[in-house]
């Protein structure tokens, strides 16, 4: 059987119409007609249901189209380890990150896989949670880094790679107005509550960070002062720095500074970050490699190594 021609049955599925199927197939609709009576007669079973404009999948139709399916994922996945076992290593792939990440992908995790991917393409989409999603689901990224809060859902195949706190950076001028409790552990906790006249700088609108950061507040029935919005850990750090005002920033992202208190939020803050995958993707060694160096980033298992070809 020429696994090609499964995909004619897939797009008539799909299409619902053998003229539109054609088109997209870059075929006439003679031609496929013709494959599809074809078959039909080879199976002896009916696939399609013929209603006015419209073709559905009979019982038949929708077990052979579940087949075709496998048969064709199963090919891509041969493909791909067969691509694998050669030792060009090139290629290209792509990832969205949001701004939160866009410095730790770029510093810590792009430059490392290009040791030993030196000939593979990475190509870096920064966007908000909710785009990246999109992206995801209309086929344009492969895989993407996205943080999400306790509640969310993510129509996408994906793996944890961290359930995180965010603590709070406070300038180091400010702490000492602040009635921050000592704790046992390497930072003080203070309540949200005594935040209220203390100058916020919050992620921007639409962000993951910043529905966490709108839901704490509003459970202590108190309005931020928010003084600066900013999509940048890096940058709302150097602003805490300088004194302008404290911000949420996750556990993994504190850089050691003597103008900065960290401090963990009460009640707690805590995110979700995942890797999700569009539909169907399939992952080269190259791009194992990738995902394993974001699990070793944010303390998961370690698996796939870089090819030593």
């Amino acid at each position: 059987m020429d696994l090609h021609y499964l995909e004619y049955i897939i797009e008539i599925a799909n299409m619902h119409s053998i003229s539109r199927a054609a088109e997209n197939l870059f075929i006439t609709q003679s031609t496929l007609s013709q494959y599809l009576s074809r078959l039909e007669a080879e199976l002896g079973v009916g696939l399609f249901e013929r209603r006015r404009n419209e073709m559905t999948l009979t019982p038949a139709g929708k077990l052979y189209v579940s087949a075709c399916e496998q048969m064709l994922q199963q090919k891509r996945e041969l493909y791909n380890q067969l691509s694998d076992m050669g030792q060009a290593k090139t290629g290209s792939f792509s990832v969205g990150i949001t701004p939160q990440w866009g410095a730790v992908a770029y510093s810590h995790i792009i430059g490392k896989f290009y040791e030993s991917y030196p000939n593979v393409t990475v190509k870096v989409t920064e966007e908000t949670a909710s785009p990246l999603i999109r992206l995801l689901q209309d086929g344009e990224l492969d895989m993407a880094i996205i943080p999400l809060t306790g509640n969310s859902t993510l129509p996408l195949e994906s793996m944890l790679l961290q359930a995180e706190e965010l603590i709070l950076a406070i300038p180091k001028s400010h702490a000492q107005a602040l009635p921050l409790q000592n704790a046992e552990g390497s930072f003080p906790s203070i309540s949200i509550a005594d935040l209220k006249e203390e100058p916020m700088i919050f992620s921007q609108n639409l962000t993951t960070i910043r529905k966490l950061e709108n839901q704490c507040f509003a459970a202590c029935r108190i309005t931020p002062n928010i003084v600066a919005e900013i999509n940048s850990h890096p940058a709302s750090l150097v602003m805490a720095e300088q004194g302008i005002g404290s911000t949420f920033v996750p556990l993994s992202c504190a850089t050691t500074s003597d103008r900065i208190v960290y401090a963990h939020a009460i009640p707690a803050v805590q995110w979700y970050v995942v890797i999700a995958f569009r539909k169907g993707f399939v992952m080269h060694q190259s791009e194992k490699y990738f995902v394993s160096l974001f699990q070793q980033l944010f303390g998961g298992p370690f698996h796939p190594q870089a090819d030593s070809a």
